[in-house]
């Protein structure tokens, strides 16, 4: 299955495992809860969905390579204790806690979540001295003497002995105990996810022209050559800091993330003509509604490579601006909560330290987010936000306190112009999606090729459907209809956004 699939059934049998019942006892007991276990290539992304799949649930997640691991550091360390066995005091070894369920237990701790997600990687690739351990772990999920505590998933990944030389195949009888999840490479799932995750375009491009250079894996005289979807993605964050800081990007850095010298080549070429059509076609004017005849006219006579890397270039600038303003969006919702709980607070001192406690939590939270959130999670840059707006509504609480007037009145109005804010953001980002519709259609014709590219790729982007359906976007529409797009996508967005309308309701002021 592909890697979206294995997502889907990794999802449900978590939710299975942390399902309990109305006297709270879990459903399936754990020692019924077969431990999930996750074989495909090297650099699929089986880490990366674990990891998502935790922060969706809102539950921790804790990762080790077990290759990585002794005897020891897995099942603690022995000594000597003492018991008393029928009447009679006798020394006995003892061993202290193993440093994963130590881990465990303590990231439990530190975010007041008692469930999570164990996520063990190579883990069929384990040395010979600490198999027998792990196998036990499988069966039984305790490592030593400690055992795992309930509410925690084990979920495993393994590659298969023709990509890893250490990996050894698992015997019946521990199979008949797991659920076992075979993960294929998919580009047009990983297209998906990329566009959402703010992949550089020039690789979602070239990789629409060139699919079959997505995933590669081979072996020569000279050595493994590998190109996967942790490269590419790696190479996009690298590329787009190097262009940040104006640092020149050659064919030795490419090399270093695709490792494969003829595709790494074939890429680099493809990046240094991708760099002259951002130079050339200012993607930025052309979304702010500034859209010139001579860029109009040279798209129009551009090859259909060409055509497509300014799709991409438009794509990825317009999710940029949706990702933007749906964490926006989450940071007033929490901040709307923020400020109604000051109306409570009478005295100044007091409301400054609530605010002080909540800038220093979204901070936290922001930091957290950006380490171990997933690409396609607005909870850092929703974190970062609240932390922003709630200062900014500190300095005017302080600065009304020192004029004797109420400190909610100065939040309030100082949250109403964040709304005020939003609102402008909001009209400005769904015009820009009308403008690069217009200027594709200028260029190309009505309901083009090139059109089609890019309502596809902006529709698997959940952020931006969502858009659409709170403000609306008629040419969006329009293309999603004639383009023969299904409808039960925009009705399915409805649904959800009926759901989720309590967390995102932040246009109403504050009165």
């Amino acid at each position: 299955m592909n890697i979206q699939q294995a997502k889907e059934q990794i999802t449900g049998a978590v939710r299975a495992y942390l399902s309990k019942d109305d006297i709270g006892n879990y459903r399936i007991p754990q020692r019924m809860q077969r431990p999930i276990i996750m074989f495909g290539p090297p650099g699929v992304g089986k880490t990366a969905i674990a990891s998502q799949i935790a922060d969706e649930l809102g539950i921790n997640f804790v990762a080790y390579s077990i290759t990585h691991h002794t005897r020891q550091s897995a099942l603690g360390l022995p000594y000597i204790t003492t018991d008393e066995f029928d009447g009679r005091e006798q020394r006995v070894s003892d061993y202290t806690m193993s440093e994963i369920i130590a881990s465990v237990h303590r990231a439990a701790k530190e975010s007041g979540v008692a469930q999570g997600i164990l996520f063990l990687d190579e883990v069929n690739c384990v040395s010979e001295t600490l198999a027998p351990a792990m196998l036990q772990f499988l069966q039984f999920k305790t490592f030593g003497m400690h055992r795992l505590p309930d509410g925690w998933v084990i979920v495993c990944a393994g590659n298969p002995p023709e990509y890893n030389r250490a990996a050894r195949e698992f015997d019946p009888a521990l199979l008949d105990r797991i659920k076992r999840i075979e993960v294929d490479p998919d580009i047009s799932v990983w297209q998906s996810y990329a566009a959402s995750a703010g992949v550089h375009p020039a690789i979602t491009t070239f990789l629409d022209a060139k699919p079959s250079l997505f995933y590669l894996v081979r072996q020569d005289v000279r050595g493994p050559h590998l190109v996967t979807a942790r490269g590419w993605e790696d190479l996009s964050r690298m590329l787009q800091t190097y262009e940040a800081e104006g640092i020149e990007v050659d064919e030795h850095l490419v090399g270093q993330y695709i490792q494969d010298e003829q595709v790494a080549l074939e890429f680099g070429a493809y990046y240094d003509l991708f760099r002259s059509y951002q130079d050339d076609y200012r993607i930025a004017d052309v979304l702010d509604g500034a859209i010139d005849d001579g860029i109009v006219q040279r798209l129009h006579d551009a090859a259909f490579d060409e055509r497509i890397a300014v799709v991409g270039m438009l794509v990825d600038a317009q999710l940029e601006r949706v990702h933007a303003l749906a964490g926006e969006q989450e940071a007033l919702a929490h901040c709307r909560s923020d400020i109604q709980t000051l109306a409570s607070i009478a005295d100044p001192s007091d409301v400054q330290d609530c605010l002080a406690r909540w800038i220093r939590d979204a901070t936290r939270e922001s930091a957290h987010a950006s380490q171990h959130a997933s690409a396609t999670s607005y909870r850092a840059h929703a974190a970062t936000r609240r932390a922003q707006i709630l200062e900014d509504v500190r300095q005017q609480v302080a600065k009304s306190a020192q004029q004797g007037q109420p400190s909610f009145e100065a939040a309030r109005q100082t949250f109403n112009d964040a709304v005020d804010a939003f609102e402008a953001r909001t009209t400005s980002t769904m015009a820009s999606i009308e403008h690069a519709f217009r200027f594709l259609d200028e260029a190309c014709g009505d309901n083009s090729q090139e059109a089609l590219v890019m309502v596809t790729k902006l529709s698997a982007d959940p952020a931006l459907v969502q858009a659409v359906v709170e403000h609306g976007c008629p040419s969006y529409l329009e293309h999603s209809k004639s383009l023969l797009l299904s409808e039960r996508e925009l009705d399915i967005a409805r649904r959800i956004e009926d759901l989720k309308q309590q967390a995102h309701d932040v246009l109403p002021k504050l009165g």
